[in-house]
């Protein structure tokens, strides 16, 4: 145990400078100093029990290295801290804080403590922060910290724990900060299902700081230090991962590789400038997924493939300026995706190709360049203009003539390319201009598949370009003659024309 004097002066740097310390001692109980009207220093090993008559005006006592074994207030004091270190205290009785009930900071550390009975916090109902550490309390009785609803800071470090339950938890809605390092938990016990360490000043995540728990679904970090992250440093079970507003800014390949249960990660508001196109490719069972506010320029074509289950991508606020046609061929099941704030000039032919009809996608405020490589998603609007939010806002940044117009407004005749280098663009944003399916090449095209069921020909197309749709189907007679049967037509705007079934029967 340190001696009297170096705690002392351990607890006087916590207390503000004065330059000269005025010492009260007229009001102050002996064997107590109060450094300040309301702050009071006891540190005597002569003293067995808690000062009675303390000044109304103090609302900070701290209690070092004495021989008080009990806590008991005779009266009703005002305090808001109490800090006792190093006292000889191995118990707490339900009746030692009834009159503490604006107390807002509780610390009882380095002591015997190895009880605490039920109900010893029931008037703490302000309690914000409750530090037991180095003691020697092997359990918690059940609900004894339910009152604590306000509690941010819990810290039970080093005191040869060997149970702690969601029992013991779930009513702590607040909890921000929970330390249980340097105890006996088993991880078979420790069933933590939430765990949030939101706005504390969190810089690294050493490897096993988590692996006693094994039932951790939610593990928030929001707002915290992180710059970096390990592989294999998230316990498997995790199924929400919040890591927005840390100042990460590269993530290995196998960051988040065993999280095959993560249904959300949110990596938003960092300083990622590249995603590795391996980073999400385990996720099999994600749904949500923000990248949001960091300096993404590119993603890789497979960045999301293979995750079939993903249905909200927030993109929103980077740099992308190109994004592959193909890109999001996998997610079938989309519902939300976010690329506004980004530098799109164009997006290429097909982009939306996968896209349900239930979708909906935010587009404004890009620098669009309206000419003719914007043909495909300006038809795209037309037919899915309920699917974007805030279609009004797409406005062209570029050309010059058609500068602040919004695309949806515009005509085809109005989006024309006037140079080789941008005839080549039209081309990759139209497609084809009429779609040809025959029996002996459906199989082999991009957009269709052929089936033969009972002798019935069936060709299923999902296509942008339908307002010209053409299907030309050539039959090779037994006595050497052909038939041909052609048909055109235009599919009605309430389809969306996001897809077409046709059917030829032989």
């Amino acid at each position: 145990m340190a001696s009297s004097h170096t705690i002392i002066l351990f607890a006087l740097l916590q207390l503000p400078f004065y330059g000269v310390l005025s010492r009260t001692n007229a009001t102050c109980p002996g064997p107590c100093q109060c450094f300040s009207i309301t702050t009071m220093i006891c540190s005597d090993d002569q003293m067995m029990a808690l000062p009675a008559d303390i000044p109304p005006q103090v609302r900070t006592l701290i209690v070092v290295a004495s021989s008080v074994g009990a806590v008991a207030f005779r009266e009703e004091v005002h305090l808001t801290k109490l800090v006792l270190l190093n006292n000889p205290v191995n118990m707490v009785s339900s009746h030692a804080f009834e009159q503490l009930t604006g107390l807002e900071e509780l610390e009882i550390s380095g002591s015997p403590l190895m009880a605490i009975e039920s109900g010893a916090f029931q008037t703490l109902c302000k309690l914000s922060t409750l530090l037991l550490n180095n003691n020697k309390l092997k359990i918690l009785p059940p609900g004894i910290l339910d009152v604590l609803q306000r509690l941010q800071t819990l810290q039970l470090r080093g005191n040869g724990l060997q149970y702690l339950g969601t029992k013991h938890l779930h009513n702590l809605h607040n909890l921000q900060h929970l330390d249980l390092s340097f105890n006996q938990l088993p991880s078979a016990t420790l069933q933590l299902r939430i765990l949030s360490l939101r706005g504390n000043q969190v810089t690294n995540l050493p490897q096993g700081i988590f692996t006693q728990l094994k039932s951790l679904e939610e593990l928030n970090l929001r707002d915290n230090r992180v710059s970096e992250l390990s592989a294999g440093v998230f316990p498997g079970s995790l199924k929400k991962l919040v890591l927005r507003g840390n100042g990460l800014v590269q993530l290995p390949s196998t960051a988040f590789g065993d999280l095959r249960y993560l249904t959300h990660l949110d990596l938003s508001h960092n300083r990622l400038s590249t995603i590795p196109a391996e980073l999400l490719q385990n996720l099999s069972s994600l749904e949500y997924f923000s990248i949001s506010a960091n300096q993404i320029s590119e993603l890789h074509g497979t960045s999301f493939q293979g995750l079939l289950n993903l249905k909200t991508i927030h993109l929103q606020a980077n740099n992308l300026s190109f994004l592959e046609a193909d890109l999001f061929k996998d997610q079938e099941e989309m519902s939300r995706l976010f690329l506004s704030r980004n530098r799109l000039q164009s997006l290429p032919y097909g982009f939306f190709e996968s896209f349900g009809i239930e979708s909906l996608v935010q587009l404004h405020d890009n620098p669009w360049h309206c000419n003719c490589s914007l043909l495909y998603l300006r038809e795209w609007l037309e037919y899915s203009s309920g699917a974007v939010e805030e279609v009004s806002q797409i406005l062209c940044f570029s050309p010059e003539p058609v500068r602040g117009k919004r695309l949806a407004s515009l005509g085809k005749d109005q989006l024309v390319c006037t140079n080789s280098s941008e005839a080549k663009s039209r081309d990759d944003a139209t497609g084809p201009t009429d779609v040809e399916i025959s029996t002996s090449a459906a199989s082999k095209t991009k957009h269709c598949s052929l089936q033969d069921i009972n002798g019935t020909l069936v060709i299923k197309c999902r296509l942008m370009k339908c307002s010209n749709l053409k299907v030309e189907t050539h039959f090779h007679l037994v006595d050497g003659s052909t038939f041909t049967h052609m048909q055109t037509a235009k599919w009605p705007k309430h389809t969306q024309c996001l897809s077409g079934t046709v059917t030829l029967t032989v």
